[in-house]
């Protein structure tokens, strides 16, 4: 018996009414894993979930649920004794999945109301457990009477079916009583599916049985979002009584629903206007889905998506003769909570925190695709970092298969483009490659291909893992008896319209090894098992399609050490950057619950990008956008981003940024001197602005907008405030002989700063000022008080904050720092970063002027933060009433 097997036959038993103690102690479980099963079991009580959150219509709706007497109940406890004894979910975990559930299923009227439409929306994230929590759903649904299921698929045979075989195990269960699935219910209880698991298993009348609907046993369709298919069912279920079909209480899902159900082509008509002459009618999906709803008189339609863009922006009034509403969740929005050992774009990839002006980090998982392997690709070759990522990919299945010291799926994604030539012609490529690495490894090892392994493993690999861990010093001679098998498991396929028959079949393959090459098809719903490594470089224009294909986002519970991820510089941006909004956006959700405002009361706000479009153009064309003010007051910031990988661009960028300070610096007046450089105070605002304005950011950084910045400046002034600038420039106490010096052309060099780059975000410094420095200008009873703040308790802040605190409102403070280029080429680098120059001799390679704004607390302070596009509900800032 493995270990995993004996918890969940432990959490069986205590969820039986069997004790802890007696559960563990039970001579089914092998003595060896007693002791951890209980620090497991022990660790788990102690975990705090955080609730779902929730936007409704009607506040009291859910207090039917409560008087409900769940004795009888039987697919959901069934459900639950399935995630906790095979699929060994956490007690607290289901607790949780059992609470949010119940607060959905408290938005649908009891089945007996006479007649009921109700709408709502799920927002989950990425490959994060929405199919968990829509199958719980779907299995109370069933226990309070809800007697037809359709689940509505994707848009491909693939997903499909893998929802249907998912269904299948957890609630419809097999006549061979499986030992992975759900026991085949009782007789009177089995479901009825119309569809079934073969990839071509969708919606079929031969498949349905006519008598099912008028009988008591529930009835289950699996289909996926396709017109063909849908007019299919619209047929079969025309043929149904009038009377079954007023009387039957129905549950519509529909799963990935911001892809195929969005109307992209209707005219937007309130109920009460008049049919103008030149009317579109909805889109062929949305209007199928639309008449769907409308056959019956009890329905309840549920929306599920971890991109809900598109659905949050759909015309919350819009009307259509025939189809009568869209599909806005006019009912209820539910925000899902972050799973734990959930790895989503904030944890893999960082986020920007609007609090502190700082960048959260992420994994260090993230490698760089540079310019030149990108041509390479599109030329046909392969590229150096793709054959690199290959070698990861065997290097992390080695250690995996070390530490599992068992079977398992293990995939390499790879996503180049969404054309089918392109993925056939790297097929090819990748296939050849590999054929010769595995050779390789096979006859030649000794010949240098076993000591580049050997390095590879050491550089990329164990240095990270020592540094997480001391205990996890894993060595090459440790994984090189798993590298050989692990070698020969892997196949490479294409998955994509073309080749029809190559899928990524993990019920019938469940140890799987594979290097998967696609498009569209690995891009939204289907989840790779074991995703190790992804190469990763197809660009895409909207919000929703790039987070979707972020394939790697899931549990990694185990291996996430191992993970990579291989994209340009611009990509990895993208995905920070939508961290953010996807941040926001919920933080929107929870604070409008705390102020019990509805669905159609408010609206969601979606933080504009420069380079990209929130959905497409047709998903949002009854958009609007939004201005939103909110205070510099008792803020930092500091430039921390730069081009690097475009260094033409960044060496025109530093040498305007340079000339620029200089002419700055030249018409302060004579600065005050201390052994780290100079400073000036009592500077004019319109000198400072006129410094900001002729200071450079590259085009893709969002998160210091320096005209919104002056506009700030320019209306603090109209109110006698930042009316006295201090400026510094900040260098080292001593000239580093590799870091160099710089003239700036005030009559004394500056020692420059070494500022190295992040390893997981190398376009990023991290941070370029020292907070000391906040406190430059101040006299020393403000830095006395600076210090009594920092040490009482109740406080609880650091220097730059005191600093700010203290500081009179009419005055502002700018920093500035002269980085060396050759910074990172100093001394030994930290694992965690990168120098600021692969080559710091390149004519290119320039020294980096960065500088930081202190603006003091104001009580009267506010400025355009940022633009935003909302949905016909409009948005409004929290403190509005």
């Amino acid at each position: 018996m493995e270990y995993e097997q004996a918890l969940g036959i432990v959490r069986l038993m205590i969820n039986g009414g069997i004790t802890k103690e007696a559960a563990i102690s039970n001579p089914a479980i092998p003595n060896e894993y007693r002791d951890r099963i209980r620090a497991t079991l022990e660790q788990e009580e102690n975990i705090i979930l955080e609730p779902a959150r929730m936007l409704v219509a009607n506040g009291q709706r859910g207090e039917w649920l409560n008087q409900l007497d769940r004795s009888s109940w039987y697919y959901w406890p069934k459900l639950r004794e399935y995630l906790l004894g095979v699929k060994n979910r956490s007690e607290p975990v289901v607790r949780l999945l059992d609470e949010t559930t119940d607060r959905i299923l408290g938005q649908f009227p009891p089945p007996s109301t006479v007649q009921f439409d109700i709408r709502g929306l799920v927002v989950g994230f990425v490959q994060s457990g929405k199919t968990e929590n829509y199958t719980a759903l779907i299995a109370k649904a069933a226990d309070i009477g809800y007697r037809l299921v359709i689940v509505l698929s994707g848009i491909d045979n693939g997903l499909r079916r893998q929802t249907q075989i998912r269904l299948k195990k957890e609630l419809v269960g097999y006549a061979d009583n499986r030992p992975d699935a759900v026991r085949l219910p009782p007789s009177g209880k089995q479901w009825f599916q119309f569809t079934n698991e073969e990839f071509d298993g969708d919606f079929q009348p031969g498949f349905a049985n006519d008598a099912a609907l008028q009988g008591t046993q529930p009835v289950l369709l699996v289909v996926k979002k396709n017109g063909t298919v849908l007019r299919r069912l619209h047929r079969y279920l025309d043929l149904a009584q009038d009377k079954v079909k007023q009387s039957l209480p129905v549950l519509i899902i529909d799963d990935e629903a911001d892809q195929a159900s969005i109307d992209t082509r209707g005219s937007y008509l309130a109920e009460d206007e008049p049919i103008p002459d030149d009317y579109e009618e909805p889109s062929v999906i949305n209007g199928l889905i639309r008449d769907l709803l409308n056959k019956f008189t009890k329905i309840t339609y549920v929306a599920y998506t971890a991109t809900p863009f598109a659905n949050i922006l759909i015309p919350h009034d819009t009307f259509d003769p025939t189809r009568k509403n869209d599909l806005y969740p006019r009912d209820f929005i539910v925000d899902l909570p972050k799973p734990i050992g959930y790895f989503g774009a904030e944890e893999l990839f960082g986020r920007f925190d609007t609090d502190t002006e700082e960048y959260i980090g992420g994994l260090d998982v993230i490698r760089p695709v540079p310019d030149q392997d990108m041509i390479d690709l599109k030329q046909g070759l392969l590229p150096a970092t793709l054959e690199m990522a290959m070698e990861d990919f065997v290097l992390a299945g080695a250690c995996r298969a070390y530490r599992k010291q068992a079977k398992f799926p293990a995939t390499m994604l790879i996503h180049g483009s969404h054309l089918i030539r392109p993925q056939l012609e790297l097929e090819q490529l990748v296939s050849r490659r590999y054929a010769e690495l595995k050779d390789e490894w096979r006859y030649q090892r000794k010949h240098g291909f076993r000591e580049h392994l050997k390095q590879r493993w050491d550089q990329e690999f164990r240095s990270r893992l020592v540094l997480r861990d001391s205990d996890q010093d894993i060595s090459f001679e440790i994984i090189e008896p798993y590298i050989g098998p692990f070698f020969e498991s892997v196949y490479v396929r294409v998955i994509n319209s073309s080749k029809a028959g190559e899928i990524l079949d993990y019920e019938r393959e469940p140890d799987l090894t594979a290097i998967a090459i696609g498009g569209n098809r690995l891009s939204r719903g289907l989840t790779l098992e074991g995703l190790l490594v992804s190469y990763f470089v197809r660009s895409t224009a909207t919000y929703d399609a790039l987070m979707q294909m972020g394939r790697w986002f899931g549990y990694r519970g185990g291996y996430e050490d191992l993970t990579r991820i291989y994209m340009t510089e611009e990509l990895s941006g993208w995905f920070r950057e939508l961290a953010l909004v996807e941040h926001e956006l919920r933080q929107d959700i929870r604070v409008y619950e705390v102020e019990n405002l509805t669905p159609l009361q408010i609206g969601t706000r979606i933080l504009q990008h420069p380079g990209m479009l929130v959905t497409s153009r047709l998903k949002q064309r009854y958009s609007q956008h939004i201005t939103v003010e909110q205070s510099y007051s008792n803020r930092s910031m500091e430039t921390i981003r730069f081009p690097f990988q475009r260094l033409d661009d960044l060496g025109t960028l530093l040498n305007a940024n340079l000339d620029a300070t200089k002419s700055f610096l030249q018409k302060l007046g004579s600065p005050s001197m201390d052994a780290q450089g100079m400073s000036w105070t009592g500077i004019t605002p319109e000198k400072v602005l006129s410094f900001l304005r002729s200071y450079r950011m590259d085009g893709e950084v969002h998160n210091i907008s320096l005209p919104l910045v002056c506009a700030y400046i320019e209306r603090q002034n109209e109110n006698e405030e930042l009316i006295k600038w201090t400026v510094a420039v900040r260098g080292l106490e001593s000239t580093d002989s590799t870091l160099g010096e710089i003239d700036l052309g005030i009559g004394k060099p500056i020692s420059l700063n070494g500022r190295s780059r992040l390893d997981g975000d190398s376009s990023s410094l991290g941070s370029i000022s020292n907070p000391k420095d906040e406190g430059i200008g101040l006299a020393k009873r403000q830095l006395d008080e600076i210090e009594e703040k920092m040490a009482s308790p109740e406080n609880n802040i650091g220097f730059r904050a005191a600093a700010r605190s203290v500081r009179s409102p009419a005055e502002g403070l700018l920093l500035i720092y002269p980085v060396s280029r050759f910074s990172g080429h100093d001394k030994k680098n930290r694992t965690s970063r990168k120098p600021l120059y692969d080559d710091p001799k390149d004519l290119r390679a320039q020294d980096i002027i960065g500088i930081a704004l202190s603006f003091p607390k104001s009580d009267n302070a506010q400025v355009i933060l940022g633009e935003y596009i909302v949905g016909t509900v409009g948005w409004r800032s929290y403190e509005q009433d």
